[in-house]
């Protein structure tokens, strides 16, 4: 990817309206963060905050503000073909306005990528690079929970992916309703179909998760002459018993005799 020019949180007057008549020679990703004016289905419409849109090179472009203080982060660019193919795999919109949900995460990642392309890091554009495909994927996600486009995974992998992703973060506070909405779905659809996806409850597989973690440190806090009472503290549980009863329902015997097995 060639980044050419970048700008973060531009003001313009109440006055506001920029027009390329033949586009800008390249491709220019601009986040209004205002409401907004934008050529759009062959006149002027209003949009509010936080509508994005990319333009093609050679596309027409005519924006503005609407009647108040304007904001905008935008990037002019031109992607290597790679880029330009995952660009079209994922649906991303072309020249079509789109109002985000999420704006500010999007506007806080520009901002990462215009500090970094202007910094004097030694691999300021690699890192730059790799920004400018996590900016992608970010509105990609945003734009498959609004159903603007297809999910390339299926629901059924994203549960499997959900159950594997809570095993690597076993002390993460996780919800269902924080899955439930990325995947679009009611907490209790997500709360169904994650059972009969993967055969264990949600919220066993948080407890599972933890109970896996800590029987892995167990013999770090045998060595440590840790007593269960203290094990059970240190993991967060108000008391030896709820530890206790957790611990020999996931893993099969208690603490106690867990650790007087690795003696």
């Amino acid at each position: 990817m060639r980044m050419d020019e970048i700008g973060w949180h531009s003001v313009h007057g109440a006055d506001f309206i920029n027009e390329r008549e033949h586009g800008a020679g390249d491709w220019v990703f601009l986040l209004i963060k205002s409401p907004c004016r934008i050529f759009a289905d062959g006149e002027m419409r209003q949009f509010p905050a936080y509508t994005w849109i990319l333009y093609t090179p050679d596309a027409y472009q005519k924006y503005g503000a609407d009647g108040a203080e304007y904001y905008d982060d935008w990037m002019h660019f031109a992607p290597d073909a790679e880029e330009e193919a995952l660009l079209r795999a994922m649906h991303i919109p072309l020249n079509t306005p789109v109002t985000l949900p999420k704006g500010t995460e999007i506007s806080k990642l520009l901002r990462e990528i215009c500090f970094e392309f202007y910094s004097v890091h030694l691999h300021r554009l690699e890192t730059t690079d790799l920004y400018f495909r996590l900016l992608f994927y970010r509105l990609h996600e945003q734009l498959v929970r609004v159903k603007a486009v297809p999910d390339a995974a299926p629901v059924k992998e994203r549960l499997q992916q959900i159950r594997a992703f809570i095993f690597r973060k076993p002390f993460e506070r996780f919800t269902a309703a924080q899955f439930a909405d990325e995947l679009n779905l009611s907490e209790a659809d997500f709360l169904r179909q994650y059972e009969a996806e993967n055969g264990s409850r949600f919220p066993d597989d948080l407890i599972h998760a933890r109970m896996v973690f800590i029987a892995g440190q167990m013999k770090v806090y045998l060595a440590e002459n840790q007593t269960v009472e203290e094990i059970a503290q240190l993991c967060g549980y108000a008391g030896e018993a709820e530890f206790s009863a957790e611990f020999a329902r996931f893993i099969g015997k208690s603490p106690q005799a867990y650790l007087d097995a690795l003696r």
